[in-house]
């Protein structure tokens, strides 16, 4: 070990490389503090130390961003695989802790909108504690696909179609119902006529804002615009709190998913009924319904067993998304 190179790459830490990793991947040190959870800073002292062990600037400014060296590149599948190799090392640690200290640790979920108050109902009975233990829901946010790459979060459900390509999805399925949802005493349903698009479009419409599927526009706002259809109003919320008192209060007519169903039919003063089929098409047929994604980690550098996910996804969200398979 007296070659001065060796002793120099002996002396960096795991830490270390994992920052060449992801700045080789991302091409900006920002992203790869984010990435990581730590300040910038420590990203600038971690590269510096590379630098200095090597005798090579590794990264150049360009307007894309930062470029590998050829050097970079040369290292760049050896560093690969001995994070890697960090990576078995730590689930066959994880592996090996015995059923106590695995329960002691929560699973963390993030899931989207409308998930939450579905799954931790379905989460909390005696038979799926046993198997998964204590069980975090975080709803998802804009860094959780960052969160789960670092190991914060374990994996999600989100109807974002995330591109990262550390991180795999698997598509579980679309929405299978939709309900009309307002008021009980809302004039529309003191009308004969048979519910349609048409109908809905005489009222004024709320929605609740969902990145990955209406944040741009809303599939009824779609319709309308095809279809030469002036709506009275639409509006859009994020919470589903303030949803609940404007529907209520500002007699406006709203959507709810099969999924989000479950726990509003318990609200009181509401009244649900399911959209006729062939609405529910003419109401998708510009735009996707909501798909569904599981986001995780690759499958080795996971705390949790197949079984263990499988169990979250079979029984608290196939059934509520027949496409599933």
């Amino acid at each position: 070990m007296s070659h001065p190179l060796l002793k120099q790459i002996c002396e960096l830490d795991i830490f270390t490389l994992l920052v060449f990793k992801s700045i080789f991947d991302t091409g900006h040190a920002n992203t790869t503090a984010k990435t990581l959870g730590v300040s910038a800073p420590k990203i600038s002292r971690s590269l510096n130390a590379l630098r200095l062990a090597f005798n090579d600037e590794l990264f150049y400014r360009r307007q894309q961003g930062l470029k590998p060296t050829p050097l970079a590149e040369n290292l760049y599948v050896a560093i690969c695989q001995f994070t890697d190799s960090v990576h078995h090392l730590e689930q066959s640690a994880l592996l090996n802790q015995n059923v106590t200290s695995n329960t002691d640790l929560p699973l963390n979920i993030a899931a989207s909108k409308g998930l939450l108050s579905f799954l931790a109902p379905q989460l909390s009975s005696p038979e799926v504690i046993a198997q998964l233990g204590k069980i975090h829901l975080h709803p998802w946010q804009e860094n959780s696909a960052e969160l789960i790459h670092a190991g914060e979060l374990d994996f999600g459900i989100s109807l974002e179609h995330i591109e990262n390509k550390e991180l795999t999805l698997t598509r579980l399925g679309g929405i299978s119902s939709v309900y009309l949802v307002a008021s009980k005493h809302h004039p529309i349903w003191q009308t004969e006529s048979q519910l349609s698009l048409e109908l809905i479009c005489r009222y004024p419409f709320l929605c609740i804002e969902m990145k990955g599927f209406n944040n741009k526009i809303d599939p009824l706002e779609l319709f309308c615009q095809r279809q030469g259809i002036i709506l009275p109003s639409i509006e859009k919320v994020l919470e589903r709190e303030e949803w609940y008192a404007h529907i209520l209060t500002m007699q406006s007519l709203a959507f709810c998913s099969s999924i989000d169903m479950q726990t509003i039919k318990h609200l009181p003063g509401l009244k649900l009924v399911p959209l006729p089929t062939i609405e529910l098409t003419r109401l998708h047929d510009g735009m996707f319904a909501p798909q569904y994604f599981l986001i995780e980690k690759p499958r080795t550098h996971r705390r949790y067993t197949p079984a263990q996910c499988d169990l979250v996804v079979s029984s608290l969200v196939s059934a509520l998304l027949p496409e599933h398979s």
